[in-house]
């Protein structure tokens, strides 16, 4: 990419109109820099442009369509080519908007004065330091792309900032949502700063994350059908369940929930147990003996049967052992990566094993005194399909969700949500979410939604966002001056540079083994 790209003509505020300089190619968003008189230097992004001609004006346009046949076609080529003037009587004229300004010590501030008449526009390089230092994060993701270049200068997230403030992934089928939580957290695998909680729906991350050098210490892997000798089987202790568990999952009745309460008040911890064992009719009866309430056939048999299937899919056991919980807990805490497969299992018993394990690792921080939590990783959960758990609905029924998005940070937890359509979330979600990933979205209502409630002005980048490709993406978090455009790393590639090798081979931990796993 050539330096100099043109000359300032106009600027007032943040608004910058520089002409381009002949035979320079500028684009939508690229990233530029004006060089003040005194050292000063103006980071620009470019939104939009136009063209000017001592014919513009329609007299002039007229004037020109004049000299153009009956089939529109330039009767006279020589006549025609002395009143359009030639390049010098013509210019681009691109319109940018100021990010941030630099002064002459090197200082980095927000916008505080604007360009002068007159001068240089040109490419970011090397010495750009002070704003690329800025964007440098210990979570890597890509590489700074600025208009249709892809620059070598990497670009990444805080994690001890973003990670406890929230981070939403938001783009349509096929921008490069999953390429990008691999590459996430592989970063994170690389560190032992943090832990990551990951409900993987379609069984896609481990066989990508299973070839990260780390993965042998840093991978710990749950299925209800495990099939290689390092994947735990998950099972849980019937007594760890409770009514809002399942309460958010199965879209119960006004009568079925209060049905379900009353169980729990009534057996206590063994309520599920007892559901599971006994005939309707029996528990019909015992409720109505304790209670003096008797509940319909149908209200009971609807909590038996949800239970019942919970009981299979997730290998609750009535007298069970509650070592694989215990187990996710202390691997989080210490900084690895849980990665949850739920392919296996129906979106009943994904919920409802979503919203359990949420639920404890939130009571599991929360319970532990200042100077132990401190001491703890911060752990970040990964939720696909976000809008199941923290939709408009769903938030009005207070789940474990709706608790971490307004809570969690001062226990250390975050939220990553990731999802298709932004818009279907609820609004005090996307308000809380301080990261934002803004990956192709091809509905306008998805881009108006995340423009009002993205914390940085994106409004510029309309033209940008909407024409982003594949595993393109732009980057809007509190602690950085601007919302960045990034190319973002292809996991395969990104870790054959770990490894060092272009065809990494898994890691003995995660040979493929005969005999399945499980916790002893």
């Amino acid at each position: 990419m050539s330096a100099y790209k043109g000359r300032t003509t106009c600027a007032k505020g943040t608004y910058v109109e520089f002409v381009v300089a002949p035979d320079q190619d500028v684009d939508f968003g690229d990233i530029l820099v004006v060089e003040g008189k005194n050292g000063d230097r103006f980071y620009i992004r470019v939104y939009d442009f136009k063209v000017k001609s001592r014919w513009s004006n329609m007299n002039g346009v007229n004037y020109l369509m004049g000299k153009l046949d009956e089939h529109g076609q330039i009767a006279n080529r020589e006549e025609f080519e002395f009143y359009l003037g030639g390049p010098q009587h013509k210019s681009k004229v691109a319109m940018a908007e100021q990010l941030c300004y630099a002064d002459p010590n090197g200082c980095l501030f927000n916008p505080r004065t604007c360009p002068d008449f007159f001068d240089e526009v040109r490419g970011l390089s090397a010495e750009d330091t002070v704003l690329l230092e800025e964007m440098k994060g210990d979570l890597e993701i890509g590489y700074l792309k600025t208009g249709r270049e892809v620059s070598q200068m990497s670009i990444g997230i805080y994690g001890h900032k973003a990670i406890t403030e929230h981070i939403g992934i938001f783009g349509t089928t096929g921008a490069g949502k999953s390429n990008l939580v691999k590459v996430l957290t592989s970063s994170v695998m690389d560190l032992d700063s943090y832990g990551l909680l990951i409900f993987d729906v379609h069984n896609e991350y481990f066989s990508a994350l299973r070839k990260h050098p780390r993965a042998g210490e840093k991978l710990i892997v749950y299925n209800n059908y495990p099939h290689y000798q390092t994947t735990y089987q998950m099972k849980v202790n019937a007594q760890e369940i409770r009514p809002d568990d399942l309460m958010s999952t199965a879209g119960f009745t006004e009568a079925q929930t209060d049905a379900l309460y009353k169980m729990e008040s009534v057996w206590g911890e063994e309520w599920f147990n007892y559901v599971v064992q006994y005939d309707v009719h029996d528990l019909i009866d015992e409720l109505a003996g304790s209670t003096g309430q008797k509940f319909h056939p149908r209200t009971v048999s609807k909590i038996k049967s949800v239970c019942w299937n919970l009981k299979n899919e997730l290998n609750i056991s009535d007298h069970g052992d509650a070592e694989a919980i215990r187990h996710i807990l202390q691997q989080l805490e210490s900084g690895k990566v849980v990665l949850m497969e739920l392919k296996n299992i129906s979106p009943l018993g994904e919920q409802a094993l979503s919203t359990l394990l949420s639920k404890k690792l939130l009571a599991h921080y929360a319970e532990k005194p200042e100077e132990q939590l401190n001491k703890a990783a911060p752990v970040m959960i990964v939720l696909e399909e976000a809008h199941r758990f923290l939709g408009k609905k769903e938030q009005a029924q207070a789940n474990v969700f709706g608790r971490l998005v307004s809570e969690a940070r001062k226990f250390n937890l975050g939220l990553c949500a990731v999802d298709q359509q932004p818009r279907l979330l609820a609004d005090n979600v996307l308000s809380q979410l301080n990261t934002l990933f803004i990956m192709g979205l091809a509905s306008k209502a998805d881009r108006g939604k995340l423009e009002a409630m993205c914390r940085k002005d994106i409004l510029q980048q309309r033209n940008e966002i909407k024409n982003l490709d594949r595993g393109e993406l732009i980057i809007a978090t509190n602690y950085l001056r601007f919302a960045a455009p990034v190319k973002v790393h292809k996991y395969e590639d990104y870790v054959a540079g770990r490894i060092g090798s272009p065809a990494p081979a898994a890691p003995e931990a995660f040979a493929n083994a005969a005999a399945p796993g499980q916790i002893v």
